[in-house]
């Protein structure tokens, strides 16, 4: 599956490091999607809280 997201653009090693701090694939790639829009201030105040919300153990628990 590595191949296949590098293919499509995916920074596999933040992918790992996220998964192995506990955070599922999708909530993962999520966050990574979200991110660069928090850095250029592009992202909507509801991404923003989301992306927060995805990192945070506690908040992630209500999210699955």
């Amino acid at each position: 599956m590595e191949i296949k997201q590098m293919a499509q653009g995916i920074d596999v090693l933040e992918l790992k490091r996220l998964t192995i701090s506990g955070i599922s694939e999708h909530l993962a790639l999520e966050v990574m999607e979200i991110t660069p829009r928090i850095i250029n201030g592009t992202a909507t105040p509801e991404e923003v809280v989301r992306g927060l919300m995805i990192l945070t153990p506690l908040l992630r628990e209500k999210l699955m």
